[in-house]
């Protein structure tokens, strides 16, 4: 709120909560006192307005909070870029991308996950560049603007940067957004995700290869379960080898019925009746013992299944 106004209230607490009450007046007036709050000298008062500034949704937001993300106080950029990612302004993108250049790495990385779920094509050129640029963040949201158009014709970029990139998170996301399409690319590029020396990289892989449900994979994914050790990964690998029906991995997922963790004993049993090989009925019926109850309901889900083969 300006100064030369003349309900200017010198304390900031005042005024800030003076924008918290805004939506109880009439929307004009409201919308007044808001965007008044957003040239505040006070950066509690400035957060406040990035804040509630969602309540009266329209593209009169879009260049305040662009403007917001540039704020001296950390506080006041971080709240004007989580209410820019909320308020899915579409129609004025040609204000979006004069801003994915700019120079701070803060706005870059904001504004593309502003865009991420609007699903521009043309933001694409953008992000394409931003897969390389120094900063994580930046390289992070361009993989979500990229991953959300699911064009196949970004798979290769996408499946470079799943590989390669030195951040986990970016090699994170990446594999998981080259589920939507399956070339040989980008099976190599999960593939080898599942050999990350970071687990939820492993994790984010073994997901990706249960969408794609390719039967070339089946050996690799047996193998990678073979060796792992951490429990949220095999149990998306047992979902991956369901997914693609390895009748030849029964004994290796049969042997996970016994594992410490319950989630992977009903990833097994729900696997083993996904595979369909009655062989695995005599392992199923030791699970109908299990101290879980889901796994016991699930074994003889999939003992029924198999029997009806």
């Amino acid at each position: 709120m300006l100064r030369d106004q003349e309900n200017y209230n010198p304390d900031p607490d005042v005024r800030r909560l003076a924008i918290m009450h805004a939506i109880e007046l009439e929307r004009e007036t409201a919308l007044r006192v808001i965007l008044d709050g957003f040239n505040d000298t006070e950066g509690t008062v400035r957060e406040e307005a990035a804040r509630a500034i969602a309540d009266i949704p329209g593209d009169h937001m879009l260049v305040p909070l662009l403007k917001l993300l540039e704020d001296d106080d950390e506080k006041v950029r971080m709240t004007a870029a989580e209410t820019l990612s909320e308020c899915n302004v579409k129609e004025l993108s040609n204000i979006y991308e004069a801003w994915i250049t700019n120079a701070g790495d803060f706005v870059r990385s904001s504004v593309l996950r502003a865009l991420r779920p609007l699903r521009i094509p043309g933001v694409a050129p953008h992000a394409l560049q931003g897969l390389n640029d120094v900063s994580q963040p930046v390289r992070l949201e361009s993989v979500g603007v990229l991953g959300y158009l699911q064009d196949p014709a970004y798979a290769h970029d996408l499946s470079k940067v799943a590989v390669n990139d030195e951040s986990p998170e970016v090699r994170r996301v990446a594999v998981g957004a080259i589920s939507y399409v399956l070339t040989p690319e980008t099976l190599a590029a999960a593939l080898q995700g599942l050999h990350d020396h970071v687990w939820p990289v492993r994790a984010e892989a073994a997901g990706t290869v249960a969408k794609f449900g390719a039967d070339e994979a089946c050996g690799e994914v047996v193998m990678a379960m073979s060796t792992e050790t951490q429990w949220q990964v095999i149990a998306k690998l047992l979902v991956a080898i369901g997914k693609i029906k390895c009748h030849d991995a029964v004994s290796e997922v049969a042997e996970m019925l016994t594992h410490p963790v319950s989630n992977v004993r009903k990833e097994a049993a729900m696997c083993l009746g996904e595979i369909g090989n009655p062989v695995a009925i005599a392992s199923l019926r030791a699970a109908l013992l299990d101290r879980d109850p889901d796994v016991k309901k699930i074994a003889a889900w999939a003992i029924a299944k198999l029997q009806a083969i």
